[in-house]
């Protein structure tokens, strides 16, 4: 037998498997993308959730219109209000798009280096035992939905990069028991219509 193998090795290596196929299979059935044949439609926005008429404001994962608009001086004061009202969380996959702009501003651009820095002391604020990182079961579920919304509305490549990062955000949020504030109402209102145990709540800019 090689040198660091054995038959315990091969037979977790096969249990782990086998585990990691029942987990497919069970992320499928939750989610029933077969099911689905028709184009979603975009709700009424009286049918949504805003957060200036909410009387209790729940757990909040911050998406990055929120951070955008913050670092923009365009935050709404009620929105400024709600988030001193309760607790506020942060996503890896915000980071990650925010990080992008280090590398997307042009190095010669008089106020790069200043929009580089608000972005790195924003990021350094997040507290770390309010950060989200989605998980393996996060992930898979994301990667259905996208096929799904390529597949239901017809979605280039564009849209399905766009849509897979707020999938992330929106899935490890439901799985926290956060809602989700963002000002991008279209994208969240498909994805709560496939996923209905989770939550977004909108906002105005």
């Amino acid at each position: 037998m090689p040198s660091g193998f054995s038959r315990n090795g091969e037979r977790s290596t096969r249990n782990s498997t086998l585990s990691s196929s029942a987990e497919v299979r069970r992320t499928l059935r939750r989610l029933r993308p077969a099911e689905r044949r028709t184009k979603l439609e975009y709700r009424d926005r009286s049918q949504l959730p805003f957060i200036e008429q909410l009387g209790l404001v729940p757990k909040l994962m911050l998406d990055t219109t929120v951070y955008i608009d913050e670092l923009q001086g365009r935050l709404p004061r009620d929105v400024e209000i709600s988030l001193r009202a309760t607790s506020v969380w942060h996503s890896t996959v915000t980071e990650c798009e925010l990080s992008a702009l280090a590398g997307l501003l042009a190095p010669d651009h008089r106020d790069s280096a200043r929009a580089i820095e608000q972005v790195t002391k924003t990021i350094e604020r997040r507290p770390s035992h309010r950060i989200v990182n989605p998980d393996r079961e996060t992930w898979r579920e994301a990667g259905v939905i996208v096929g799904l919304l390529a597949r239901l509305q017809q979605y280039g490549k564009a849209e399905q990069r766009r849509i897979l990062n707020d999938a992330l955000i929106f899935l490890s949020a439901a799985k926290a028991g956060l809602a989700v504030l963002t000002r991008n109402v279209s994208d969240y209102d498909l994805l709560m219509q496939l996923v209905p145990q989770g939550k977004a709540i909108f906002y105005d800019r």
